[in-house]
C-alpha cells in the first residue's frame, strides 16, 4: 500500500510541476517556477529531479523562442552568457561531488534564499534608476544565474534583477530572458549527459508530462486575464520558503 501510496504522489507531484513550470513561462506569477525543484525534492533524490525538469524546461524554451524570436537584446544576451557557462561548469563539478544530502540542503537554501529575491526584485525598477550594467556585472550575474540554475534550476531570478532596472520594453524584456534560457538550459544539457543524469529512461518518465506542461502554458494565458498575479505570486513563494525550510530540516 505505501508503495502504491508513493507512486501516486510521485506522479501528482510531476504533473503539477509541469503545469507549474507552464504556467510560469507564461509568464503569470513570477516566482511560479522557483517551486518546483524544492516540491519535487521531498518525493526524489535531487539529482533525479533537476535530471527530469532540465528537458522540460528546454521544451518549452523552444516553443517560447519561436514566438519572440529576434525580440531579445543582443547586449544583454552577450553580457551575461560567458558568466554563466563558467556557472555552468562549476555548477557541474559540484553536482558530480555532491551527495544527494548535501545537494538536498543546498536546494533548501537557494529555496529560502531565492523567495526572498524574487520579493526584492519586485521593487528593483523603481529602487534603481537609470542603471546601466558595466562588464563586470554582466559576468558576476551571469555566473551566479548558471550556478544556481545547474543546481537547482532557479537562475532566472538573478537575470530579472539584473535585466528589470533598465526598464527594457516588456516584449524584449521576455525575449531576451527568453533566449538566454533556451542558451543556458541548452549549455546544462551535455553537463548533465556527462554525469549520467539524463538517459533514455529518464527522457520515457518525462514525455507523459509534455502534454501537462502545454495545459499548465494554457492555465497561464487564462490565469494572466482574471488572477491577480501578485497574490498568486505571494502564495507561491510562501510555498517556497516553507519547503525550502522542510528541506534543511529533513534527514
Amino acid at each position: 500500500m505505501r508503495g502504491k501510496l508513493g507512486n501516486w504522489m510521485e506522479t501528482s507531484l510531476l504533473h503539477l510541476s509541469a503545469v507549474l513550470i507552464g504556467v510560469s513561462k507564461a509568464g503569470f506569477g513570477g516566482g511560479t517556477g522557483v517551486l518546483v525543484t524544492p516540491l519535487l525534492t521531498l518525493v526524489l533524490p535531487p539529482k533525479e529531479v533537476v535530471a527530469l525538469m532540465l528537458p522540460l524546461l528546454l521544451a518549452t524554451d523552444i516553443l517560447s523562442l519561436g514566438y519572440y524570436w529576434r525580440r531579445w537584446d543582443t547586449r544583454n544576451v552577450v553580457a551575461l552568457m560567458p558568466g554563466a557557462l563558467l556557472g555552468i561548469l562549476l555548477g557541474g563539478r559540484l553536482l558530480g561531488m555532491l551527495s544527494d544530502l548535501a545537494l538536498k540542503r543546498i536546494i533548501g537554501v537557494l529555496a529560502c534564499l531565492f523567495a526572498g529575491l524574487q520579493i526584492l526584485r519586485e521593487r528593483l525598477p523603481s529602487a534603481v534608476e537609470g542603471y546601466q550594467p558595466r562588464y563586470w556585472h554582466g559576468l558576476g550575474a551571469g555566473m551566479v544565474t548558471g550556478l544556481s540554475s545547474t543546481l537547482a534550476h532557479v537562475g532566472g531570478v538573478i537575470t530579472s534583477m539584473f535585466l528589470l532596472p533598465q526598464k527594457l520594453p516588456n516584449r524584449t524584456f521576455v525575449g531576451t530572458t527568453t533566449l538566454l534560457y533556451f542558451l543556458i538550459n541548452g549549455s546544462k544539457m551535455p553537463v548533465y549527459l556527462g554525469l549520467g543524469l539524463i538517459d533514455l529512461p529518464l527522457l520515457r518518465r518525462d514525455l507523459p508530462l509534455l502534454p501537462t506542461l502545454a495545459l499548465g502554458v494554457l492555465l497561464g494565458i487564462w490565469l494572466n486575464r482574471r488572477v491577480s498575479a501578485t497574490l498568486f505570486s505571494r502564495i507561491v513563494l510562501a510555498f517556497v520558503l516553507l519547503t525550502g525550510i522542510k528541506l534543511l530540516l529533513l534527514p
